[in-house]
């Protein structure tokens, strides 16, 4: 496993132009935040008061209690520690707000998102490609210490608030007691950790760093990673799959096929076998 022992904060770059991101951070497979590129979020579609507006009309159902958006973004103003938000709040871009589609602006990772082409079957992509809205308030965090579903690559977009970003390098595995059932889910509560029960992760070294609006993380496949939010926020995410994290996507969508479409399982090793060498030849861009 590669040692990422010298890592000690998360680069924070202007200026980076979409090869230098590629060799330099998705190669390497090392988280960045660029603090240039989302000049979007400043739209005012982007704002609270026309989301009210014009789309109050979507509901969202969380821990069996369904919400419109006014009142997600109501609860989410509210929030406190004591008193927190339900949540995620999430919402399909794609799905919910297409008229969003054409505004924003996404990290460069090779020639192409192979989660977007149709080369890649629905019944493996279809659970993760996906661009997400993530409403949330003061206090809250994601549930889970967590390694993003399939080992995708994540990209998040900080467009109204702060939230914080926890990481966890993969080498960092040891000491965080991954769940039997659930490997990419630690059981882990890193605000308050139980050291009886898990001493191990007295060792865990971490890597934090605070969105701002306009801010984008990228989070390399198979890094760790949780949020705590500041205040009031909103949040961009999209997933990508590129050459560097194929293996570990379709290795991972093998397991999950298994379980869902036993049938079809044997489909995707033919599946990783032969259509990998097809997209690695189209996105030889940078080689």
């Amino acid at each position: 496993m590669k040692s990422y022992a010298n890592i000690t904060e998360i680069d924070r770059r202007r200026g980076l132009s979409d090869k230098e991101f590629y060799n330099t951070y998705v190669k390497n497979s090392l988280p960045v935040v660029v603090s240039d590129i989302a000049n979007w979020t400043t739209k005012e579609k982007f704002s609270i008061d026309y989301f009210k507006s014009n789309y109050n009309h979507l509901t969202r159902t969380v821990d069996g209690k369904t919400y419109t958006l006014s009142e997600i973004i109501d609860l989410c103003k509210a929030s406190t520690p004591e008193n927190k938000a339900p949540y995620p709040n999430i919402f399909n871009v794609e799905q919910d707000f297409p008229e969003y589609l054409d505004d924003i602006t996404e990290l460069f990772y090779g020639k192409s998102n192979r989660l977007q082409s149709w080369l890649l079957p629905s019944f493996i992509a279809k659970r993760t490609n996906q661009r997400e809205l993530f409403f949330g308030g003061k206090g809250c965090s994601f549930p889970t210490l967590h390694i993003d579903y399939l080992g995708v690559h994540t990209q998040l977009t900080q467009i109204i608030g702060e939230k914080d970003f926890i990481l966890y390098a993969p080498d960092q595995t040891q000491y965080l007691y991954p769940d039997d059932k659930v490997h990419t889910h630690s059981p882990v509560n890193i605000m308050a950790p139980d050291y009886e029960k898990y001493p191990l992760f007295k060792h865990a070294k971490p890597l934090k760093i605070t969105l701002k609006p306009g801010d984008t993380l990228f989070i390399p496949s198979g890094w760790w990673h949780t949020t705590y939010i500041h205040n009031f926020n909103l949040t961009y995410a999209i997933d990508h799959v590129n050459a560097f994290n194929w293996k570990t996507f379709m290795d991972e969508s093998y397991i999950a096929a298994k379980q869902r479409y036993p049938k079809l399982a044997w489909s995707v090793k033919v599946y990783q076998a032969f259509m990998g060498k097809i997209f690695n030849i189209k996105e030889s861009i940078f080689n």
